[in-house]
């Protein structure tokens, strides 16, 4: 039910509009009064051994990344989630992942964000988000590179690399779906690109892909042991559909204006922070 309300609203705010009309916009198509308003923000909360499972985070997730909205909604529910300092917090709250070569804050760079320093059952409160570069590659995330990274129980830690991958599933399902909108317009030949054989082949495979992804999600979200694992593939996954969807949009796939590089960019940056994170967790 949580993924069909996120699902709606992504729709309601977008309208599937191109992402890249609205993603390096000044003001996002959801606002932060809307997501808290309606008590998306805390919807991970687990109070008297009831509320969201893994899988239902991984179902959200998936649904929040078809929009590719620039908002901190997947790092504030998991914070909340397990650090009852930042359930403390009435705004976006955010964490510090690993990069190997120090740590990236997502949305960082958003005004009156503040940073859990631990989560899970390790000692440790809010903080300011440290000074540092705004990370160049996830434009979706509004980075900040930071020094040094939150400290995760194994637990958190799990659910945070399965909830990111999610995101990017939903991210690939959205390029999908605009790969198979536009070859069905786009004519040669007197013809819709859709109508040959290899373009088809190519969304096909695209599809098997993601459909991997997803299962692989699923999987590890129900085998703790294994979270890492469906993480990573789940990504790859993704990668290699999002590039199909470069393709089959032939030399405008590459332009910025189109703005396929925004999920892709995302996926790039996810599948670096998982490797880390298991490296750190597992």
């Amino acid at each position: 039910m949580g993924a069909e309300g996120i699902a709606d609203l992504v729709k309601r705010a977008t309208s599937h509009a191109p992402v890249a009309t609205y993603v390096e916009a000044s003001e996002p198509p959801v606002s932060w009064a809307a997501i808290s308003g309606a008590g998306w923000d805390l919807v991970g909360v687990v109070e008297d051994e009831s509320g969201a499972t893994t899988r239902d985070l991984v179902a959200i997730a998936k649904a929040w990344g078809y929009g590719c909205i620039p908002q901190p909604l997947l790092p504030t529910l998991l914070a909340k989630r397990w650090s009852s300092a930042a359930r403390e917090v009435d705004g976006p709250v955010t964490f510090a992942l690993p990069t190997g070569d120090g740590a990236l804050v997502p949305f960082g760079s958003v005004d009156g964000i503040v940073m859990a320093s631990t989560m899970g059952d390790v000692e440790g409160g809010m903080i300011e988000v440290p000074t540092g570069d705004i990370d160049g590659l996830d434009l979706v995330g509004r980075g900040v590179c930071a020094p040094v990274a939150t400290k995760f129980a194994v637990e958190a830690a799990r659910e945070v690399a399965l909830v990111l991958a999610a995101e990017v599933v939903g991210g690939a399902e959205r390029l999908l779906a605009d790969s198979v909108a536009f070859v069905n317009e786009r004519e040669q030949f007197g013809r819709p690109v859709g109508s040959f054989q290899a373009v088809k082949h190519k969304l096909a495979t695209a599809t098997v892909d993601i459909e991997a992804a997803d299962t692989a999600l699923i999987w590890g979200a129900q085998q703790p042991g294994n979270a890492y694992r469906g993480a990573l593939f789940a990504v790859d996954r993704c990668i290699d559909a999002a590039e199909i969807a470069v393709h089959v949009h032939g030399g405008l796939g590459f332009t910025w204006e189109l703005g396929l590089h925004f999920p892709l960019r995302k996926m790039l940056s996810v599948r670096r922070i998982i490797d880390h994170l298991e490296r750190d967790y597992a």
